[in-house]
């Protein structure tokens, strides 16, 4: 059990380390570039380390991978309307962040219900 603390601790590492540079890029180098670095999948690199490393196969891992693949609708309809509550709330910071997570709770939710109505669960784990 101990092993599974220092694992997820040195995933947790360098997740943070990865948000941070994006951090640093998009506020003192380019948004463009910070934009574009976010882009790359930094939650889903650690996350299939974190999963080999405790023995799940290559199959496992392209499963899982491409379950994110299908559930990036989720990240761009939430991105779509952080943005647009920024910009109704120009002297806000909180409040656009609150909004845009429940409209992700909101298609969170019915991303899931269309999943097992249509029976889509082979498409994800």
């Amino acid at each position: 059990m101990q092993q599974i603390f220092w694992d997820l601790f040195k995933n947790f590492l360098l997740g943070g380390l990865i948000v941070a540079s994006i951090s640093y890029i998009a506020t003192y180098v380019d948004p463009l570039i910070g934009a574009i670095w976010w882009s790359f999948p930094v939650t889903l690199v650690p996350s299939l380390w974190f999963m080999h490393s405790h023995g799940k196969n290559n199959t496992y891992l392209a499963k899982f991978a491409l379950s994110t693949t299908y559930a990036l609708v989720l990240l761009v309809i939430t991105t779509f309307f952080l943005s647009y509550f920024y910009k109704q709330d120009s002297s806000g910071f909180i409040a656009p962040i609150i909004k845009s997570s429940i409209i992700w709770f909101i298609a969170s939710i019915i991303f899931y219900k269309t999943v097992k109505y249509y029976k889509l669960d082979d498409k994800f784990m």
